[in-house]
């Protein structure tokens, strides 16, 4: 929109020519009237203006001096010089001078209008460049903790005050339509930021901090703007530092984040409402991890998503944020990975979003914890149904490794990651199926073995039978011998020999 100023000293010219423009178009927007500019200079400090269309004539300042001073003061504002014939070649070094527009009275409606639609394109392709470049300044002090002197002096905010809204939608076009409403509605100057599909950032200008009142009108217009879809929205409080633009930015999102637990379709609260009901925040996953731990290694499905809901519990009373949440989720995911060797492998495997990804532009916290509990549980079905598939032959594959390599050490960490077990399983599966400890089997077969060298090798001596066997120490050899077949090595070799 065209901000238009008109000054001169006919009252009957100022107020038709106003008339005339406003009528023409809704681009054109008459801001203001004035006879003189002296008034319309003492007035500026207040006035949002884009073209002032002034009279050469008048009492106090003239046309010519009031453009001479917007255009060391104000160099933004277009001028358009309204001049009778009488008066024209003395203003016409004047306005070449100053690169001004100018039109000869009676003014023909045709020419003002072709003037007029010219600046207004110019003003918005200007704007556009602006906003674009500002756009990109915007973005990077958003994510920048420490901004460079460099950059900050790089951005020229159009107003003295900015304030910060974040908003999330449950789609991109419910944040855009509240977007080009407001723009439609209300004049104001506003970059909209999209961090990420979904989400948001206005930087809201104004000439004074923005008031309990204005921010409440704005909630208003936000919530009829929504269609009727959930949408979340969080303000700063306004502020002139470009510096703080970053942290004025996180609060505005702690305060739009705080919608997950709010059951209202639009969420809008500022960051100033926000922290006056914070709690204190406390990690819940540490009484919950020994129990965790147990029921992964047993593989026990329910008992594990019971700790995982208790866990959402406590962040659920807490009120925690996401980064809190996604902590919490990390710290299972981990535990997990731990403890199933076979986790990383069918974990979220079914082209669902990265977890930081869905826990943002979830709209609520059951969303998230169902999300969640979803792929967790997906999972941990997944691993259990091969460990039923692989349970028929899990304890054979142990066996013949046992049988093939029974000098060797059998560390049932490695047996368990062979057979894609659980250490803890596999030693419950091993004795169901043989009767035996896994330790009580290679026993077995190592005498088994040490047995057929004494009768088939008689060259061999007890401490080289015994080596040969994994017992290189040759006292514990003969005890465990005389233990488990009622005679010594050498009786054995002796009795075996006859």
């Amino acid at each position: 929109m065209l901000r238009i100023v008109i000054v001169d000293d006919e009252i009957l010219i100022r107020e038709g020519l106003a008339r005339m423009i406003s009528k023409e178009s809704r681009s054109f927007l008459v801001t203001g009237t004035y006879a003189d500019g002296k008034q319309l200079l003492d007035a500026l400090p207040s006035l949002q203006i884009d073209v002032v269309i002034t009279d050469i004539r008048m009492p106090q300042v003239d046309g010519l001096e009031l453009i001479k001073q917007l255009k060391a003061g104000h160099p933004h504002i277009s001028t358009l010089l309204m001049s009778g014939f009488v008066e024209f070649n003395y203003a016409r070094e004047a306005i070449r001078s100053s690169a001004v527009d100018y039109l000869l009275k009676p003014i023909n409606k045709e020419q003002l209008f072709e003037v007029l639609y010219r600046l207004d394109e110019e003003r918005k392709k200007l704007r556009e460049k602006e906003e674009r470049h500002r756009s990109g300044l915007l973005l990077s002090l958003l994510h920048v903790e420490h901004p460079s002197a460099v950059l900050l002096s790089s951005l020229i905010l159009p107003q003295p005050y900015f304030s910060v809204f974040v908003l999330k939608g449950s789609s991109r076009d419910t944040v855009c339509a509240c977007s080009d409403s407001l723009r439609q509605e209300k004049e104001l100057l506003m970059d909209s930021l999209e961090i990420r599909k979904g989400l948001y950032a206005w930087i809201w200008y104004s000439a004074e901090p923005l008031t309990a009142e204005e921010l409440n009108s704005i909630g208003g217009h936000i919530r009829a703007a929504s269609g009727g879809q959930r949408l979340h929205a969080g303000v700063s409080g306004s502020c002139s530092d470009p510096s703080r633009l970053r942290s004025s930015y996180l609060e505005a999102k702690r305060a739009c984040d705080a919608g997950i637990y709010n059951p209202q379709r639009v969420h809008y609260i500022t960051a100033q409402e926000l922290a006056a009901a914070e709690v204190c925040l406390s990690d819940p996953f540490p009484a919950l991890r020994e129990q965790l731990i147990h029921d992964l290694q047993i593989l026990n499905v329910p008992g594990v998503l019971e700790r995982i809901h208790s866990l959402f519990s406590g962040l659920e009373s807490q009120r925690a944020c996401p980064e809190h949440i996604l902590r919490a989720c990390r710290e299972v995911e981990d535990t997990a990975r731990k403890e199933l060797q076979e986790f990383e492998a069918v974990y979220r495997v079914n082209g669902e979003p990265p977890l930081e990804e869905e826990i943002g532009s979830s709209m609520s916290f059951r969303e998230i914890e169902q999300a969640f509990i979803s792929s967790f549980s997906a999972a941990l079905g997944g691993i259990r149904a091969h460990r039923l598939e692989l349970s028929g032959t899990a304890v054979e594959t142990v066996k013949r490794w046992v049988s093939a390599n029974y000098n060797q050490h059998a560390d049932l960490n490695m047996l368990a990651g062979m057979v894609f077990l659980t250490p803890s399983y596999l030693s419950k599966l091993f004795k169901q199926e043989t009767g035996l400890t896994l330790t009580d089997y290679v026993i077995e077969i190592r005498i088994r073995k040490a047995k057929q060298l004494l009768k088939n090798a008689p060259d061999l001596k007890i401490h080289e039978v015994g080596a040969e066997v994994g017992y290189p120490d040759p006292a514990y050899f003969n005890k465990l011998f005389k233990k488990i077949v009622g005679v010594t090595p050498n009786e054995y070799k002796r009795i075996s020999l006859v």
